[in-house]
């Protein structure tokens, strides 16, 4: 009996060492890593890179990118990247030590909104970082990341490049003829995050909910007043709302406006897996709340 139970131990101790050895070769991925910071740009890093490289996303899918802060394995993941994708501009206002930390180690930094043209609002100092929701104005930073990606990580990222920018620019067209064909595109936003999007395609924001490029600002009462006034004033259809905006403050304004509160996913996938859907998916609410 006693040499039964030896024999069993040193199956079951046989077959944990086999379980362990298999587990720890599925999570290794000898790729290079490159660690992007939000889920909408890893989708176009991902796209361009290929299997080239391991993409990984720092900010979870859902969470603000304006507010999130990084957990020791989310600090650990960006130092140990062979490269590091960001917007930039205090977009990820909770990542700046970090970013700034891995740069110190030498840890190379792509930073978006170094490479496109940005803007400003009338009577603004600051720059917009919404960058990404014009596929135009993401289409003049994909030749830049190849060079770098492909410097960094040794490979020809060329063709891959060319493929996106052709992608980019037909969904760009795409978008554009929509656009045109609802007429007018008056918006109120959550935040101003639709800059980018309305100077593209012609469409006109009267105002934010939170009269902010961040969502970690808040409106005072005196704005909310302004705001309902120019809702009026432009016979606004629709608010459109998302991520960091009080839902009670939206509903609120919804109601006593008597104008419908639609929800976009402008920071994140939200159930997607690429830009383009992505960017397809709230051109189609927004033309559906304004028409």
């Amino acid at each position: 009996m006693k040499r039964l139970l030896v024999v069993i131990a040193a199956i079951l101790l046989v077959a944990s060492c086999s379980s362990t050895s298999q587990d720890s070769s599925a999570t290794t991925d000898p790729r290079p890593s490159i660690v992007v910071t939000y889920s909408v740009l890893g989708a176009l890093v991902d796209e361009l890179v290929g299997d080239a490289a391991l993409v990984t996303v720092v900010i979870p899918d859902g969470q603000d990118p304006h507010d999130f802060e990084p957990s020791a394995k989310d600090i650990e993941a960006i130092n140990e990247a062979d490269l590091v994708v960001s917007n930039g501009l205090g977009f990820e206002e909770g990542l700046t030590n970090a970013l700034e930390s891995a740069a110190k180690r030498g840890v190379p930094h792509f930073v978006v909104t170094d490479h496109v043209t940005t803007r400003t609002d009338e009577g603004s100092t600051a720059i917009d970082p919404h960058v990404w929701l014009s596929p135009f104005t993401m289409s003049e930073m994909i030749n830049d990341l190849a060079t770098v990606i492909g410097q960094t990580l040794d490979v020809n990222l060329d063709a891959a490049a060319d493929s996106v920018v052709e992608e980019l620019t037909a969904l760009d067209e795409r978008i554009s003829s929509q656009l045109d064909e609802l007429g007018n595109c008056t918006l109120v936003t959550g935040h101003d995050e639709l800059g980018y999007f309305a100077d593209r395609y012609g469409c006109t924001v009267v105002g934010a909910v939170i009269p902010s490029f961040s969502t970690t600002a808040e409106a005072s009462a005196g704005e909310l007043a302004d705001l309902e006034a120019l809702v009026a004033e432009h016979h606004v259809r629709a608010i459109f709302t998302g991520l960091g905006t009080s839902a009670d403050v939206v509903n609120r304004l919804s109601e006593e406006l008597g104008i419908p509160a639609i929800e976009l996913s402008t920071h994140f996938l939200n159930g997607v897996s690429t830009y383009d859907a992505f960017m397809t998916r709230l051109v189609d609410q927004i033309v559906k709340g304004l028409s």
